[in-house]
């Protein structure tokens, strides 16, 4: 029985390899272990990794530091971030990849300058770059990369993203004109109270001056004229957060994909979204089951784009695994994890659960229009040797038999809440697809 699926691809057979961030050098390697990962990579028809960070010279760069760093977001301080040689955007398309993102919270850590030089580099290397532009319209529209007869589109958002690097569409009163920057899925996180914790912050918010009509079931406090410090609050009988989407954004990036789906063989939608859902940390080790769940937004978005005819929907963001979903027949990844990842265990102090270190190459095949398989492959960065001193520590490689075992049951349990099956076979993970 062939699944319910909410648009047919135009090409009946392909297949894509998906990675999460480049979070470290795309080295080269002479351990089979990492060679036989971008050996996944290269046996599929499309590579896909977050281009997490800037591509740039430091030599010959005339850019500087953004004010905001998408990682530590010290503001008015120099704001940094990831960057890396440009020798690495012809490595990556060398291992396989031909499709980016370049949407997510470094995306304007070295501003406009390290935005444009990563862009050019990596189209340079022949990897089509989704997600930002000089207009909100390039940002939002898709990409195309050809492999053979097949013609794939790729759309990418950042949930998580900097003020500063949303871009825009210009025009208004004043004809502006546009502004550079990521294709921006905003979501508010708003604090479910119960009434007697709403009757007091009513009241702080009487105290700074506003005026609450009776019945009023949300209120802003107010700190200053910048919206970052404001705080969100409604009343429920379920305390919690709820994830308030713009919605300008949520139709600007369905309209992208109904668009992308009339021009291409099949969809790719791709989003960077660290938020979970209680808005809990992940960095606390062990790392807190709450952590894994995605904030409800992340699911809202992904199942818009797929009735609006994405194959395969791509988060990535989180340093560790999330669940996997099949909604109507397609797959959404809530989170890839880390592709190349430099951090380690102990970071700035602070142990770090080893989820962080762990990851998936995700391999998808679609025939006759339906997704066929869905291959889990579990790769380790430096938990075999915990010497981050060595540079080849950063490079994805297969988990031997013990780290595989204990990643794919981790994946099966966050994915049992989606209703997901994961069979573990010879280290490697196949989802249950029951057609």
């Amino acid at each position: 029985m062939a699944p319910h699926c909410a648009a047919k691809p135009r090409h009946s057979s392909w297949s894509i390899a998906a990675g999460g961030d480049l979070l470290g050098d795309a080295l080269v390697s002479n351990d089979s272990r990492t060679n036989n990962v971008w050996d996944i990579v290269r046996g599929a028809d499309f590579g896909f990794f977050n281009m997490e960070g800037q591509i740039f010279s430091y030599e010959n760069f005339t850019g500087y530091p953004a004010s905001e760093n998408g990682g530590d977001n010290n503001y008015g301080d120099i704001g940094g971030g990831p960057f890396y040689d440009p020798i690495n955007a012809y490595r990556m398309a060398q291992n396989g990849f031909n499709l980016a993102s370049h949407a997510n919270n470094h995306a304007w850590d070295y501003g406009q300058a390290g935005f444009r030089a990563t862009y050019e580099y990596l189209n340079d290397a022949g990897i089509a770059v989704a997600g930002n532009g000089d207009t909100l319209k390039k940002a939002r529209q898709a990409v195309f990369q050809k492999h053979n007869t097949r013609r794939i589109a790729l759309v990418a958002a950042a949930g998580t993203h900097t003020p500063e690097s949303v871009a825009g569409s210009g025009g208004g009163s004043r004809k502006d004109r546009p502004r550079s920057g990521v294709g921006a899925l905003r979501a508010t996180a708003v604090t479910r109270v119960m009434s007697s914790e709403f009757e007091a912050i009513k009241k702080v918010a009487i105290a700074q001056g506003q005026e609450i009509p009776e019945g009023t079931t949300d209120i802003t406090l107010y700190t200053g004229q910048i919206p970052m410090a404001w705080s969100y609050w409604r009343l429920s009988e379920t305390p919690g957060l709820d994830w308030d989407i713009n919605p300008d954004d949520y139709a600007g990036i369905v309209a992208s994909v109904k668009e992308a789906k009339t021009s291409a063989d099949a969809t790719v939608f791709s989003l960077h979204a660290h938020e979970s859902d209680s808005g809990v940390d992940d960095s606390y080790n062990p790392l807190p089951l709450a952590a894994t769940v995605p904030a409800s937004y992340t699911r809202n978005i992904s199942h818009a784009v797929i009735d609006a005819g994405a194959d395969i929907v791509l988060i990535h963001g989180p340093h560790h695994l999330r669940g996997i979903e099949i909604y109507k027949g397609r797959p959404i990844f809530y989170s890839l994890s880390s592709l190349t990842y430099s951090l380690g265990l102990h970071f700035r102090g602070v142990d770090l659960p080893i989820e962080w270190d762990d990851s998936i190459i995700a391999l998808a095949n679609f025939e006759n229009g339906n997704l066929s398989r869905v291959a889990l492959h579990p790769i380790v960065h430096s938990q075999l040797t915990n010497d981050t001193s060595d540079p080849q520590s950063q490079l994805p490689k297969l988990a031997p038999k013990l780290e595989a075992q204990r990643i794919l049951k981790h994946l099966r349990k966050v994915s049992k809440p989606f209703g997901t099956k994961i069979k573990i076979d010879n280290n490697v993970g196949y989802i249950e697809l029951g057609y």
